[in-house]
């Protein structure tokens, strides 16, 4: 079996060539395939039909940014625009595989933020965050 670490700062967002760096400590990005790879069609005699889904690289990311940060004021600005904003960028984690360093990365193809950002305070330590939600037509995953 594989050993396989990865670091907890390991990870990087790009979107429109800007680094989203106000990440929140100790949070998740979350990268979610919105429909299914394949669609099956049954037959009466107990065949299957089994195709490719055109829409299948449809992902939703979610990142949650220091409010108020560099981060925050790039994507609120680019919410802010008309016509939308279309992001490309890549999400690529640093790991280590028994003992060769690799990177898993994502390619984003046009995306754009489809929900708007969640405002969430924190009245324990004064932190402060928003959540945006981009959809992405296409993300390819390669390691």
């Amino acid at each position: 079996m594989a050993i396989i670490s990865v670091s907890a700062d390991s990870t990087t967002l790009v979107l429109n060539g800007t680094a989203i760096s106000d990440l929140v400590s100790g949070d998740i990005i979350t990268l979610v395939p919105v429909n299914p790879a394949t669609a099956h069609i049954n037959s009466s005699n107990g065949g299957v039909n089994i195709n490719e889904r055109t829409d299948r690289g449809v992902y939703d990311l979610t990142v949650r940014v220091q409010r108020l940060s560099g981060s925050d004021v790039f994507l609120n600005n680019a919410l802010r625009q008309s016509p939308p904003t279309i992001f490309n960028g890549s999400l690529k984690e640093n790991f280590n595989r028994d003992g060769t360093d690799g990177v898993e990365s994502w390619l984003l193809e046009s995306g754009s933020i489809t929900t708007q950002p969640t405002k969430t305070i924190n009245d324990e330590d004064g932190n402060a965050l928003s959540e945006y939600v981009i959809r992405f037509r296409n993300a390819v995953r390669n390691l």
